[in-house]
């Protein structure tokens, strides 16, 4: 049996530590984080998300579709502070109680909609 030669380059100065700031920088880099319009793309987002969960919650008379609406609170609140973090780190943080927030609250509305409705 031959072993192969690793094919990825090796790390510089020979350390094998991830540095989570240039994973952080990293990951804001290829997301476009720092971009104003990213950020404006999310916040009408979630404005449009929590528009029709009003929409539908008048026009279905059901109390049902408010559901979601904490958890796009807290993704605005994400959002918030994403707009307003200094480093890397805190732009990805924000960046990711954004999606969770959005995707806990969408799970919870269909888990709702298909279990108790």
């Amino acid at each position: 049996m031959t072993a192969t030669p690793p094919t990825t380059p090796p790390v510089p100065h020979g350390d094998q530590d991830v540095d989570f700031d240039e994973l952080a920088r990293k990951i804001v880099a290829v997301a476009r984080l720092r971009r104003p319009r990213v950020h404006r793309a999310v916040v009408v987002t979630l404005g449009v998300l929590t528009a029709l969960c009003l929409l539908a919650t008048a026009t279905r008379l059901s109390p049902a579709p408010l559901i979601p609406v904490p958890g796009l609170g807290v993704a605005a609140y994400g959002a918030w502070r994403w707009h307003s973090a200094g480093d890397d780190r805190r732009r990805v943080a924000g960046m990711t109680v954004v999606a969770v927030a959005v995707a806990v609250s969408l799970w919870a509305m269909s888990f709702v909609a298909r279990n108790l409705l």
